[in-house]
């Protein structure tokens, strides 16, 4: 269980847009089950797992600000280093981070927000790269 101290650092994150980068830790999303769940396994946080690590995509609620903090992770656990950006879909529209380097054994999460009506929308998390993509099952409530 996260204190609450850890919850409002992470939900500042979120709603200020940042980037983290670094070596996976407790709360790097590096478990995927065959059905796209983490381990969790809720239905607002949904995961591929793939050759050379986890992708994974999910929402939460920003309060006191009432928007929607929307999140697509790729832990790498193996593999050369390579050049991607994240993404997701949600309501026919695509929305990117720019490419950045990623080496294994690092986490790299891109972070956006969205209004608060977004919280249950469906939406799909994506790893883009120059000879194609991957995505996750549909996040949603």
């Amino acid at each position: 269980m996260r204190s609450k101290t850890s919850a409002a650092v992470i939900s500042a994150a979120l709603a200020a847009g940042s980037i983290l980068v670094g070596a996976p830790t407790a709360s790097a999303n590096t478990y995927c089950s065959s059905s796209g769940y983490t381990e969790g396994g809720f239905p607002s946080l949904r995961c591929t797992k793939l050759s050379n690590g986890v992708l994974s995509h999910g929402k939460r609620d920003l309060y006191p600000t009432h928007g929607t903090g929307v999140h697509t992770t790729y832990y790498k656990s193996g593999g050369s280093a390579v050049s991607v950006r994240l993404g997701y879909t949600m309501s026919g529209s695509t929305t990117y981070s720019s490419y950045f380097s990623i080496s294994s054994g690092q986490t790299v999460t891109r972070s956006w927000t969205a209004s608060a009506s977004a919280l249950c929308l469906s939406s799909v998390g994506i790893l883009n790269y120059s000879a194609g993509s991957y995505q996750t099952p549909a996040a949603h409530c």
